[in-house]
Parts: C-alpha cells; sequence; structure tokens
C-alpha cells in the first residue's frame, strides 16, 4: 500500500466526494453531480490523502487534513484537523484505516505539527488509536420568553453583517476564548468559507457592538420549520463576558413572536441554568465534543509554559504510533522545558490519549489515576498536577 496525495484535479474531486457522500451521505445514492456542483467553492487550506493499493489508480480509504493555529499552555502550535475519513464498503474491516491515520500523523511529525484533533463518528473507533475527548459542551432547547429573564438590559445595538464583515466576528471570537485552551486562530477563509456559509442556506450574521461601538456579542444562525413550529438554531455564538452574553440570550428572547424554539450551544460553565426564572422549562444535553492527541510529544511538552519547576518520566504507550511508545523525561526548570526521551525508570505510566488530556487541561493527573488510567507514585502524581493544572479546552471549529 502507498500513502499518497489524491490528484488535485477534476478526477480526484470526482474520486474524494464520491467516497464522502457514500460515508455520510449513503441514501443520496451514487450520482455526486449535485454535490460536486455545491462544493465547488473556495475551501480553507487543506490536503486530501489516500491509502493505495500497489496495482490500481483508486485508494482504499481516503481522509483529509486542515491545518490549524492553536493556543495550548501559554504557546502556539499547529494542529492538524482530520477530517472525512471515509473506506468504501468493498474495503472496511482491513485495517486500512489504521494504516492511513498512522502515515498521517507521521506526516505530521515530519512537517511540525506536534498535535491532532477530529471530531469522531463515535469516539471508541478514534481512541482506539489515541485520540482522546478534550472538551464537553451544553446543547440547548428553550422557547424564546424562557430566556428573558436571563437576558442584560437593553444597551448598544445588534447590526446585521454579511460574509465579508468577519472582522468584528472575529474581535468577538479572540475575546470569548482567551480563557480557553485549544481555542484556534481563524483566519479570513475560515470566517467567510465554513463559518458563515452552509450547504444549503446561509445563516443570517448578527453581531452586537456597545455603546462605545466595540463589536462584543455575535450570532450566526437559521431559521426552519412551518409558521407555528419554527426553530431557530444557532450555528455559533459568541460573547466577550457575562453582559454581552445576556445581549445574546436577549436576541433570541425577542423572536417570541417568530419561532416556537431556540437552540444553541455553550461551554459546560455558561451558568444559564441559574439566569433564567425557570431553570425546568430548558433542555440541556451535554455532549462530549471533539478528540485530541499528541502526535509529538517531545515537541509539544518542550514548546508550552509551566507554572512551576519540576521533574518526572512518564512512560507512555501509543496504540497507533510505536515510534512514540516509551519513556520521556520532563525536566522544567527557571521558566524552560525539556521533553527528551529516556532509558529511566519511569515514575508513572499511561496511554497518549489520558496524558494528551493531561497537557490540554480537560482532565487532571489525579482524576486519571483514580479513574486507572494513569499509575504514578505519589510524587510523581503531585509534580504532573502542578505542571499541568486542571483547565478548560473549547475546541469548537467544525471541521
Amino acid at each position: 500500500m502507498e500513502y499518497r496525495p489524491i490528484p488535485d484535479d477534476d478526477a480526484g474531486d470526482e474520486l474524494f466526494v464520491r467516497y464522502v457522500q457514500y460515508a455520510f451521505q449513503p441514501t443520496r445514492g451514487p450520482d455526486v453531480s449535485e454535490a460536486l456542483e455545491a462544493d465547488d467553492r473556495p475551501d480553507p487550506p487543506r490536503f486530501r490523502r489516500g491509502l493505495y493499493p500497489d496495482e490500481g489508480d483508486e485508494p482504499v480509504t481516503i481522509l483529509s487534513s486542515y491545518d490549524f493555529t492553536t493556543r495550548l499552555r501559554g504557546t502556539t502550535l499547529s494542529m492538524g484537523g482530520v477530517s472525512t475519513v471515509a473506506t468504501p464498503p468493498e474495503h472496511r474491516r482491513n485495517g486500512y484505516v489504521a494504516t492511513l491515520l498512522r502515515e498521517l500523523c507521521r506526516e505530521y511529525r515530519e512537517g511540525g505539527t506536534p498535535i491532532s484533533a477530529l471530531w469522531p463518528f463515535e469516539h471508541p473507533f478514534y481512541r482506539k488509536y489515541g485520540w482522546a475527548t478534550c472538551n464537553r459542551y451544553l446543547d440547548w432547547s428553550a422557547a424564546p420568553s424562557d430566556l428573558r429573564a436571563a437576558a442584560s438590559e437593553p444597551a448598544g445595538e445588534w447590526r446585521q453583517l454579511d460574509r465579508d464583515d468577519w472582522e468584528p466576528l472575529d474581535a468577538v471570537h479572540d475575546a470569548a476564548m482567551a480563557g480557553y485552551e485549544l481555542a484556534v486562530d481563524r483566519t479570513g477563509e475560515w470566517w467567510t468559507e465554513r463559518v458563515l456559509r452552509s450547504w444549503q442556506t446561509d445563516p443570517f450574521v448578527y453581531c452586537w457592538f456597545d455603546d462605545a461601538g466595540t463589536p462584543r456579542a455575535h450570532l450566526v444562525y437559521t431559521v426552519t420549520g412551518d409558521w407555528g413550529d419554527r426553530t431557530l438554531k444557532v450555528q455559533e455564538q459568541g460573547a466577550a463576558d457575562a453582559e454581552a452574553f445576556g445581549h445574546v440570550l436577549r436576541f433570541l428572547a425577542d423572536h417570541d413572536s417568530q419561532v416556537k424554539a431556540v437552540e444553541f450551544s455553550t461551554d459546560t460553565d455558561a451558568g444559564l441554568l441559574d439566569r433564567v426564572a425557570d431553570p425546568r422549562k430548558l433542555d440541556c444535553t451535554v455532549e462530549a465534543g471533539p478528540m485530541f492527541r499528541l502526535v509529538d510529544v517531545e515537541a509539544t511538552c518542550s514548546a508550552l509554559s509551566y507554572p512551576t519547576d519540576g521533574e518526572v518520566v512518564v512512560a507512555l504507550d501509543d496504540p497507533l504510533l510505536p515510534e512514540v511508545t516509551g519513556s520521556y523525561a520532563l525536566s522544567v526548570a527557571d521558566g524552560r522545558a525539556t521533553c527528551e526521551r529516556t532509558d529511566a525508570p519511569a515514575a508513572a505510566e499511561t496511554d497518549v490519549g489520558a496524558f494528551s488530556q493531561l497537557v490540554c487541561g480537560y482532565r487532571s493527573a489525579e482524576t486519571l489515576a483514580t479513574a486507572g488510567e494513569l499509575t504514578a507514585d505519589a510524587d510523581a502524581l503531585a509534580t504532573l498536577d502542578a505542571l499541568f493544572p486542571k483547565a478548560t479546552p473549547l475546541l469548537k471549529e467544525g471541521f
């Protein structure tokens, strides 16, 4: 088998869409002409790869990957976003996806991309390859009027924007994501071609400006359904602070004459149940979000900022990358970190998925140890908790 790019031409486009449509929309059948026409638009930078048999010009499995710039523990890193992994039914259950992902992660390592993320169709499927959940989020559904008590007092103004007016939205996004790990630095192309576009109907886009004219909240949404049973579905909302979030809620509440329900998502610390008049009237579901993993342990851990000094040797098992399996000596002194392979005895043992959760702040060392996913002596456990304190990752990008 050969891991190589899918040709960047009409034949490559047709092959890629055909594989993806069967994998994710099998009811649409074999005709991909409509999908090709809908896909005829600029796309943020990504590359496409396939695993090809030694003889034959069609791959047995494919994927695409986006290049993100993300914040993690006080530094900025390149992160590979794995997307559209698709295998035709005649090639499934042969281990091809594992081979494809392994070669992709090796390409990441060689290209200076030390971390990776993806949105799984099934969490257990990608967990066995070393990715692990990195954040949760809340899905809300409510009648618009039930949000009014949580709204901020009227101030500033909401302005409708078009797809080219993404810069105020980007300012809101940067402010809203300032306290989160794995926040992505969005490009203008990502805004215009992914956030503010839809395959069927482009969304409404609004931004709230305070009395000083500073953009502090935004909403991207669609309205679906028939009269009397319409739903306002928020594709994305962002708010710089609690007051700005209150203006988001007021904007949604003001649709009470038009829609029966509003649906939106927040992080798990939104505190909305404490702000509304009757929390029992809101439906709230906790959802597992995207998955994350380190593909280069030395590069990642050497680049991070740490709140304290410390030394620890950790043994990692990687089910996908044998070159990652082994022991690592992490040393932090005077604000500078080094992480190197070592033959020294390990004071802690875990797998790359659990360690990735520790690094991004989703789970603490103590939590992992209690769950039986990390084994460590008392000193090593305390050191890991001190070096990697609990944080709040939030990867919002859909890809």
